[in-house]
């Protein structure tokens, strides 16, 4: 089931997938391994796992019931973009988001290197805020400049966890909305 959140920028969290593996120093003290793990423990359904990543057809439809528009934070226990995620799977994770425009999608990736090649044929709902995480200057201006290569309504940056001075590497990022980061 899609749950309430206590983050304070979405409503809701919609998990099609769970699980992960660590890529950059961003990683190193995820809060997503960690309450899997509880979950694990706690023997809730979808972490049978742990935090190995598993694809959850099952809850694809969870935002096709819910009427009230929502704000959804796509994959709070996981990363969408994940090179072990097949482009069909996210062609329906897609489907669901195109047949519920009422709906908002927050998807947040540290795998940026997708972006452009599966955006590449296909267009990016409008409903959808698609965002990469920067947390130094060695990742993050690459995840940018990918970020930057894709036609979505709403893009944003999420800085966090920040590991070092970006100094003036923001100084140059054009062609942002000028509401991110400001929330609905």
């Amino acid at each position: 089931m899609a749950t309430k959140s206590q983050i304070e920028w979405t409503e809701q969290t919609w998990n099609p997938t769970t699980g992960c593996t660590k890529t950059s120093p961003g990683c190193k003290h995820c809060y997503a391994e960690v309450m899997a793990a509880r979950l694990h423990a706690m023997k809730a359904r979808g972490y049978e796992n742990g935090f190995q990543l598993t694809l959850m057809p099952e809850r694809l439809s969870q935002p096709l019931k819910r009427k009230k528009p929502t704000v959804y934070f796509v994959n709070s226990m996981s990363d969408l973009f994940h090179e072990d995620i097949p482009d069909h799977y996210l062609d329906e994770v897609f489907a669901v988001i195109e047949k519920t425009p009422h709906h908002t999608y927050q998807i947040l990736t540290k795998r940026a290197e997708r972006l452009p090649d599966y955006f590449n044929h296909r267009h990016c709902p409008t409903n959808v805020w698609l965002g990469v995480s920067v947390e130094d200057r060695k990742f993050g201006v690459p995840r940018i400049n990918q970020l930057k290569q894709v036609n979505a309504a709403i893009r944003f940056l999420s800085i966090e966890p920040l590991l070092e001075d970006l100094g003036t590497m923001l100084t140059g990022v054009q062609n942002f909305p000028r509401s991110w980061g400001k929330g609905r």
